[in-house]
């Protein structure tokens, strides 16, 4: 039963075609995990507590939260991933109109735009990570190697190493700019088969941190270049170019 039960049976007593995503309830739990959200609560690329917990620290229903969920996964916000939980894809509305518009175009062009972003937050990182942001690369580095000794994908583990680095450039339009373009990505860089095995992206990101912590912003760039290269060359091959 939901924790405020005066909204629940006004939505009983709409009649027959009421719609209980567009009930009162439903936008203010909307509007709390946004808030939420927007507030770095739960950072982009984090999965969210399970239902259950969420639930219980709002005091609603599940049927409740999961329609608050999926107003928030249609408008780019979270997504869902059976099996694994809802994750975090955007910060504020405008990441979800700047995804629908990529949603619209080439995966490798999104890729090469990607590529130019990352390979310039490594550069940046080098002259300006804080030894507490170099310390986090070096941590989402090891939680990588455990996620892809369990059997993650090297291109999903590898997601908070590309974020921790991005955000070691110390610009959060960067870092904005980093988190649609990830979204937009995410699934090419699961499926998209790399000739590459998972220890030499792992050894990249070593070589990558180690030029930050060199501070050789060229180096940086040059090997988060080479980094990256593969996958898009892969998604090439895959048909994922236009010609235009």
């Amino acid at each position: 039963m939901d924790g405020i039960p005066t909204a629940s049976r006004s939505e009983r007593r709409a009649g027959p075609r009421a719609t209980p995503q567009r009930s009162p309830l439903v936008s203010q739990v909307i509007e709390i995990l946004r808030d939420a959200i927007s507030e770095g609560r739960w950072p982009v690329g984090t999965k969210l507590p399970v239902e259950a917990e969420l639930a219980t620290e709002y005091g609603i229903s599940r049927t409740t939260l999961r329609q608050a969920i999926q107003a928030l996964v249609h408008v780019g916000l979270l997504e869902t991933i059976q099996g694994n939980g809802t994750f975090v894809r955007g910060t504020v509305e405008l990441d979800a109109v700047l995804s629908r518009y990529l949603a619209g175009e080439s995966e490798t062009a999104v890729l090469e735009v990607r590529l130019a972003l990352e390979t310039t937050a490594a550069a940046l990182a080098a002259e300006r990570a804080t030894s507490e942001q170099i310390e986090a690369i070096i941590r989402a580095i090891g939680d990588a190697d455990d996620a892809i000794a369990g059997g993650l994908s090297d291109a999903v583990a590898s997601t908070r190493v590309h974020a921790a680095i991005v955000s070691a450039s110390s610009n959060p339009i960067l870092r904005h700019f980093y988190e649609v373009l990830e979204a937009a990505t995410t699934r090419t860089m699961r499926e998209t088969s790399s000739p590459e095995p998972p220890e030499r992206f792992q050894d990249d990101h070593r070589g990558i941190v180690q030029a930050i912590r060199d501070r050789d912003p060229d180096e940086a760039r040059r090997l988060a270049h080479e980094h990256l290269m593969p996958v898009i060359e892969a998604a090439r091959e895959a048909g994922g170019a236009t010609a235009d």
